[in-house]
């Protein structure tokens, strides 16, 4: 194989040294094309005509990708790597998710006709999809670069495109047994649709990988399981460890992409799987990125377990201080390059580095402080009233146990309990109480969701002895996703709260364009609108929707509420919003405050 990289044989050992624990790797995530001398002449295909074509189109993606690697840089250890993704996680897409293009991404919806058992369709449309487009990319490729195995993902993350977070959160309490055998058939079906693709794009032994545009001298993959930041480490050691660890032992070199503060807890359960090679460190949006000062014991942590890192789009200010705290062994970097004087002044910083007698001596000691404790919940038996009849439906609340909520309040109704009362003493207070216990990190989200689930299930049976009663709500509440965004899990918990602690909710669902929520707002004379984002390209779409309230002559007439990972509260007054929540706990009391009932 002869590529466009000149020195494609210096960069190829010193990935195999990285993934050893050895030596520095110079990369960057995908490419720039600013100011580069092109490697061949190879004209730009005409725009795609809409984004069917852009995404899934494996000859126009084909013809764009080769004039995109060969317009790119491949300075320092910069890999020539075609990335031909069908989107994050498209396994699930395989499973019979659906696709859906956008402007700057692949979006996978659930599978409308899934059912408990999961298993592998080798006439999937959007399987076949997979080998035709890699199959296109590396008959253009023609040797000069690699073409990359896409973003297939695997366990929880794909169990979840396919039905739903929600769902896969409550399935481990619901049905673990279930969810840990639909763990394993995802596993089988992955590592037989991992070996057909490694044998399409492969040259030798040697492949590339899409996300992070890394190459390793075998079969390698990335790893991941972003939902377990809403998991407990008890749970993520039962549900995503193992088969982590078996791709980890089935696959060469491998990769864990470990996404978000949330995600910190669960380290101590991934250094236990000897097998994995390196962790990928993903800060989130709202924090520094890897190169900042706040991740050097993070990587030290990896480091002393025997573990190669990966540190992602560190500046050239950060490269320095980074490699003076943690050392030159087993580091790959991950550059935010903008041209290719960047790239150079970068090499000559790691040069200089590994020439200087001053190079520190890391301390790999393991701190404690990360440590992976786990803490038990012990649930409450008592309630704040002296009504011990009624105690087991706060208990059942917080518990989160639905059959026992419903038959204690059933009881309640026919024994003529005031609905008010009930709502107020135990509902509204044990919903507040798994809220807390939510913010203090000693329960999890599907602990969230499972007192949702039994609050609502009792709510139901007192709603029509609330009908005409104007005192049985704090008030009225639209919440919708903007515009772009079809991320709900956020959305949903706000709205499982808001519910339990004494608000009417009438939730719009996702992707929701600026006139459904003035529609939504007017219909049911909302006090409060909620609007959540999860993407910083989606977030901006907010203000949008403040102006359409504006413009239809209802802004003074209802709160706007907004959040999101990439909202703040700066964010939450540029653009005229009343209130923000980073939580679903606060968004409660920030409602509450919003119509004076705190």
């Amino acid at each position: 194989m002869k590529t466009w990289k000149p020195n494609l044989e210096e960069t190829k050992k010193r990935y195999t040294d990285w993934w050893n624990g050895k030596g520095i790797v110079l990369n960057m995530w995908e490419h720039f094309q600013d100011g580069v001398t092109p490697h061949a002449d190879i004209i730009a295909p005409q725009p795609p005509k809409d984004l069917n074509q852009k995404w899934f189109d494996p000859e126009w993606r084909a013809n764009y990708l080769n004039w995109y690697v060969a317009h790119s840089s491949m300075k320092a250890d910069i890999l020539p790597v075609a990335n031909a993704h069908l989107g994050p996680g498209s396994l699930a897409a395989i499973l019979g998710g659906v696709f859906e293009g956008g402007e700057d991404t692949i979006w996978i919806h659930p599978n409308p006709n899934f059912t408990d058992d999961i298993t592998f369709d080798a006439n999937n449309p959007n399987w076949l999809l997979h080998k035709e487009l890699l199959k296109a990319c590396k008959a253009k490729a023609n040797g000069n670069y690699y073409v990359g195995m896409p973003d297939l993902m695997e366990g929880l993350d794909v169990l979840a495109a396919l039905k739903g977070t929600d769902m896969v959160l409550l399935d481990t309490v619901m049905q673990p047994e279930v969810l840990e055998q639909q763990m394993q058939q995802i596993n089988d079906i992955y590592f037989r649709v991992f070996d057909e693709l490694y044998d399409i794009i492969r040259e030798g032994d040697e492949m590339a990988f899409c996300y992070f545009s890394a190459w390793a001298p075998g079969r390698m993959t990335k790893l991941q399981s972003d939902i377990s930041t809403m998991i407990s480490q008890d749970d993520f050691r039962r549900f995503v460890q193992p088969f982590i660890r078996e791709q980890c032992q089935k696959i060469d070199y491998t990769l864990y992409h470990l996404d978000g503060v949330g995600a910190m807890h669960h380290l101590p359960a991934l250094l236990e799987i000897k097998e994995l090679n390196a962790i990928q460190w993903t800060p989130g949006v709202g924090e520094p990125q890897g190169g900042s000062a706040k991740w050097y014991d993070l990587y030290k942590q990896i480091l002393a377990a025997g573990k190669s890192i990966m540190a992602c789009w560190v500046t050239l200010d950060e490269l320095r201080p980074l490699l003076d705290n943690i050392g030159g062994d087993g580091v790959h970097l991950e550059m935010d390059f903008h041209n290719e004087k960047e790239v150079e002044e970068a090499m000559r910083i790691i040069e200089e580095y590994k020439n200087s007698s001053t190079a520190k001596t890391v301390d790999k000691e393991i701190s404690d402080k990360d440590g992976g404790t786990t803490e038990t919940i012990t649930i409450s038996t008592e309630s704040d009233s002296k009504d011990e009849a009624l105690a087991p439906l706060y208990d059942a609340i917080v518990a989160g146990k639905l059959e026992a909520a419903v038959e204690t309040t059933q009881k309640a109704i026919a024994e003529g309990v005031a609905p008010q009362m009930l709502i107020n003493n135990y509902m509204i207070k044990a919903m507040g109480e798994v809220g807390q216990r939510f913010q203090d990190g000693k329960a999890f989200v599907p602990q969230l969701l499972m007192a949702g689930r039994a609050m609502k299930g009792a709510l139901e049976l007192l709603k029509p002895l609330l009908q005409g009663s104007a005192s049985t709500t704090i008030g009225k509440v639209v919440i919708g996703t903007v515009k772009g965004d079809l991320h709900d899990i956020g959305k949903n918990l706000v709205a499982s709260m808001l519910e339990g602690c004494g608000f009417e909710v009438v939730n719009i669902g996702i992707d929701v364009p600026a006139e459904t929520f003035v529609e939504a707002v007017k219909e049911h004379n909302a006090d409060i609108l909620c609007m959540s984002a999860l993407l910083t390209t989606t977030m901006t779409y907010m203000k949008e929707v403040i102006d359409a309230l504006e413009a239809a002559g209802i802004r003074n007439d209802v709160k706007v509420m907004i959040g999101g990972a990439p909202v703040n509260k700066q964010f939450a007054e540029e653009i005229g919003a009343d209130g923000y929540s980073d939580n679903a706990n606060s968004a409660v009391a920030v409602a509450k405050e919003l119509l004076g009932k705190k």
